[in-house]
């Protein structure tokens, strides 16, 4: 009763509920009165499964726990351990266990980006301390605290959070850090070093590198700053990262001005470094007088050599989307055929299960967690279905081998931890997929499973590697063509698994009622309510046990047999008795089992996922390349999707982006150089520098990704930073002795940036473990470009000022 302000219910008082007492219940039926128990078989039993789990053999019940968004995943994790403790007393018959616990994954990854951080920091303290002296290596140093400070205050006044993003981004960005600091501080040592008065020479020093540093920080944030141009889901996954450069960089900047001046006027004093940069610079003076000498000549073969070298390494190499790397889980998915109960499919599943948890040692297995009535297929899709099962596999994590992360890294995080029980696996996940595909062979055949494949853990940027939509007029030909194409395909190397969207849903019987039936009087109607009163599960009352509340529901003991459904008696509105087939005709019908449509189109689709350590998505596709032109001619419109529209989007985003990054870092050359020819000549090296990033990709044996991308794009402002350096000393020199002069005095700062800034990404480019393995392509890129990019700013730069301001041994 719905009064307002005082909503009820009416119901009977309600006495025992067990199955006996319902046996004895007395009914009537037509005149007579009988006891259920004499017509119906009664048993009590719970709501109809939906989905059937188990966690390593066992019937379970998972209980999912997300944190809220100020909530400290590691802290939750251990509070509700210890919780679970006091449950498993009170509750002993169960068994509480912790499964896909990120807090883990959060932990190790801090660790990771941690220890990387302070082994970076030692190797760029220690560098300087060797290249320059312990004094400025001190002075250096302090200021880095200092700048990831001020560049986290920004980040929290704009409102971004500190995760692994922004720490791997700050990774990136330790060894440039450091830049702006050395060059100042060392010019400060060389006037102190000349004798000036420490006040005196701070302040020459200071204003002296006053603008070219900042300049040449904006030239790197100016490089930077166009990834906040890129769209779609790129932009979420990469947009940390420039934040974090960007506000740490400026950290930096703030910290060299105001903070660094201070402390040089307190620690540094006139002294000897610890190397004799003199021997070096007379011989890098002799290599200038060399190529003076020829300098036409040597320009000449350096841009077209250069350029042809890059041609041909670009042409020679791979790219894909992302880089795979090795994840702690490994997913088994499949359907069986469409008419299978929940219950058989959970029998399937067992099955597999059970096999596996005997192999747990050889695949290294943690724990198992198979789930039936939904999955997630080969092509990244959600479904739901009685006949679709997905088994989660927790493997171990990875054993560390190299040194750097198997001794170095514990005592770098504070950890010791240098036999963690975790970390057993040997081999990595990619292996175990091939290997476990094998396995499961037997059972595909055996129950002739569908879309039954093992899937590796990847960036959730791209569901499939290649997906192919086909649209068009005539559907049985697309279907014929989907599956001659897949028939193709599944005998290519290198395809880990394909499968399509054409699967057909179950039978339907359409009743139209004949003229012999409307005589009778029938309807769809009344034909309707007969069916549904006897197939469907129908529920007449509630009531409420210890349990709570009960439905109370009849059904037909025979009602799923075909043969009940084509004999079904049916009484006319006369009372007459006649069969469901006589008065109706019967067609049987079966569609897709789901109808997809995209841009207004409906489109069939094929999906393909290869294994990138023996093929890339791009070779795949200009493999099969001419079976879709042949397609095509049928009259088939194909649509590439998958990595192929990730990269057109990449491609497309990247052309702006470069673009405005050329234009900001050319305004910013502007504000040094009076004329424009300087800054095309500093900007000449950016082209030129790629060369020395993808030699780096081919000698670790990795393939060009979008991160290797964004690493070029950061390149073009940290590459030009020395040459910013070098050609503002050379500016306004007109005769040889002076350039000469001028171009050695820059050798030591040039070099020992170049050197700290690849040391602070050493670790990220040789020793990336994990989920960082995303951004090793980024550090490749700034690090192998600078390494190449200096020898430009100290052979190719000086020669070309040489040839366009007509410097010569004669003058």
């Amino acid at each position: 009763v719905k009064q307002k302000g005082n909503f009820f219910f009416i119901s009977t008082v309600h006495g025992s509920k067990n199955v006996k007492d319902w046996q004895e219940t007395m009914i009537k039926v037509g005149e007579k009165f009988v006891r259920l128990k004499d017509i119906a078989k009664i048993k009590f039993t719970y709501p109809q499964d939906k989905t059937l789990s188990t966690f390593n053999g066992r019937r379970n019940v998972t209980l999912k726990i997300s944190k809220g968004e100020s909530g400290n995943s590691i802290e939750l994790s251990k509070k509700l351990r210890n919780y679970v403790k006091k449950l498993q007393k009170q509750y002993p018959k169960i068994h509480f266990d912790f499964y896909r616990d990120s807090s883990k994954i959060v932990k190790n990854r801090l660790d990771i980006v941690i220890s990387n951080l302070v082994l970076g920091f030692i190797l760029v303290f220690v560098s300087m301390a060797i290249l320059i002296n312990m004094r400025i290596a001190a002075v250096v140093a302090m200021g880095i605290p200092f700048a990831f400070a001020i560049g986290i205050i920004f980040l929290y006044f704009f409102g971004y959070s500190i995760n692994i993003i922004s720490l791997l981004g700050g990774l990136i960005v330790i060894g440039i850090v450091v830049d702006d600091a050395i060059v100042v501080a060392e010019n400060i040592q060389r006037y102190i070093n000349e004798g000036y008065e420490k006040n005196e020479a701070v302040l020459k020093g200071l204003k002296e590198m006053l603008l070219p540093v900042t300049l040449a920080t904006v030239t790197t944030i100016a490089a930077f700053l166009p990834l906040f141009m890129m769209s779609g889901e790129i932009k979420k996954f990469i947009i940390l990262i420039p934040i974090a450069v960007i506000m740490i960089l400026i950290g930096s900047l703030i910290e060299s001005f105001l903070f660094l001046p201070l402390h040089a006027k307190e620690f540094l004093k006139k002294q000897r470094n610890f190397v004799d940069w003199r021997a070096f610079q007379e011989l890098y003076e002799k290599f200038l007088h060399t190529l003076i000498r020829y300098k036409k000549s040597f320009l000449s073969f350096f841009l077209i050599v250069i350029p042809v070298l890059t041609f041909i390494s670009v042409k020679h190499m791979h790219f894909q989307f992302f880089p795979t790397f090795d994840g702690n889980y490994l997913f088994i998915t499949g359907k069986l055929d469409i008419n299978t109960p929940i219950n058989d499919t959970m029998k399937v599943a067992r099955e597999i299960e059970n096999a596996l948890l005997e192999k747990k040692e050889e695949f290294f297995i943690k724990s198992i967690s198979t789930v039936i009535g939904t999955r997630r297929s080969t092509a990244s899709e959600n479904e739901t279905g009685e006949n679709m099962f997905y088994i989660t596999l927790e493997l171990y994590e990875m054993k560390p081998t190299d040194f750097i992360n198997k001794f170095l890294n514990p005592i770098l995080n504070l950890s010791f931890d240098f036999n963690d029980p975790n970390k057993k696996r040997t081999v990595h996940t990619y292996e175990l997929a091939k290997k476990l595909r094998k396995e499961l062979l037997v059972f595909e055949k055996k129950y002739k499973i569908k879309d039954f494949g093992v899937i590796e853990e990847k960036p959730g940027l791209i569901k499939s590697d290649i997906q192919l939509n086909f649209i068009g007029k005539n559907d049985s030909l697309i279907v014929s063509s989907i599956k001659e194409l897949e028939k193709k395909i599944s005998k290519m190397k290198g395809i880990k698994d394909i499968s399509d969207n054409i699967d057909y849903g179950k039978k339907e019987y359409k009743i139209k009622i004949n003229k012999y039936g409307e005589s009778l009087g029938f309807d769809e109607k009344s034909v309707a309510l007969a069916l549904s009163g006897y197939f469907l599960d129908n529920r007449k009352a509630m009531t409420f046990n210890k349990d709570g509340v009960m439905e109370i529901k009849t059904r037909a003991l025979n009602k799923d047999k075909k043969r009940t459904f084509l004999d079904f008696e049916i009484q006319t509105p006369f009372g007459q008795i006649v069969k469901l087939k006589d008065i109706a005709d019967i067609h049987i019908k079966r569609d897709y089992e789901k109808i997809e449509k995209r841009d207004a189109d409906i489109v069939k689709s094929l999906f393909i996922n290869v294994d990138k350590h023996i093929i890339t998505p791009e070779e795949m596709l200009s493999k099969i390349s001419p079976f879709i032109e042949e397609i095509k001619k049928r009259g088939i419109t194909i649509k590439l999707y998958g990595e192929d529209e990730k990269n057109r989007q990449l491609a497309h985003d990247m052309k702006i982006a470069v673009l405005l990054a050329l234009f900001l870092i050319l305004i910013t050359l502007l504000f040094i150089f009076p004329k424009i020819k300087y800054a095309f000549m500093v900007m000449s090296v950016i082209p030129l520098s790629l060369l020395g990033a993808f030699l780096g990709h081919q000698l670790l044996g990795i393939n060009l990704t979008m991160p290797s991308m964004i690493g070029l794009l950061g390149l073009a402002g940290v590459v030009i930073n020395d040459g910013i350096i070098m050609l503002d000393f050379l500016h306004g020199t007109h005769n040889a002795k002076e350039f000469f002069k001028r171009a050695k005095l820059r050798l030591r700062p040039i070099l020992i940036t170049s050197i700290t800034t690849f040391l602070g990404l050493f670790s990220l480019i040789f020793y990336a473990t994990g989920q960082a393995v995303i951004l090793q392509p980024i550090a490749i890129s700034l690090g192998f470009g600078l390494l190449w990019g200096t020898i430009l700013n100290l052979i190719y730069l000086p020669s070309l000022y040489a040839v366009v301001n007509k410097i010569d041994l004669k003058g």
